[in-house]
């Protein structure tokens, strides 16, 4: 019988479970990075949906002479005609400027805020656009703020 049992080939229940227990490992590892990949990816999605929303902007104050207002229905006059108050204004509007509600990567929609500035300095923003990023909650930490890249750079 001990010839019988030298004769016998395969893997041990032990060898086995370690295996497993090495595969396991390797995939918690690799969820993990993949985890934080893709919530960079999110973000910088939802950073191209903010510049491509800027870009419509600075195209609508381009053809109407200043930044979609409340009264105007903020982001919603990029993509419907609003009413103006001076007829001549609404014959400049050359929209849609945006073919779809913009979102960011969570499906949320963006967070749009005109701003009266005080000087004239050029390149000073009339606008706050950012998106309300993994929480869906605005003006909290994770919140993804549209940052022109001039106002990014150091002097």
């Amino acid at each position: 019988m001990s010839n019988r049992s030298k004769d016998r080939r395969g893997f041990t229940l032990i060898e086995i479970l370690l295996v497993l227990a090495i595969i396991g490992m390797l995939a918690g590892v690799a969820i993990f990075a993949v985890g934080g990949i893709q919530k960079r990816a999110r973000i910088d999605a939802s950073n191209a949906v903010l510049a491509t929303v800027a870009n419509a902007l600075d195209t609508y104050k381009l053809h109407v002479g200043h930044y979609p207002t409340e009264e105007e229905n903020n982001l919603m006059a990029l993509r419907v005609m609003p009413t103006f108050e001076n007829e001549k204004q609404g014959e400049k509007w050359s929209g849609p400027y945006l073919k779809k509600e913009p979102l960011d990567a969570w499906n949320n929609v963006l967070n749009y805020e005109r701003i009266v500035v005080a000087s004239d300095e050029p390149g000073a923003r009339e606008f706050r656009l950012w998106s309300n990023g993994p929480d869906g909650v605005s003006e909290t930490e994770d919140d993804i703020k549209y940052m022109p890249e001039e106002d990014t750079m150091a002097p």
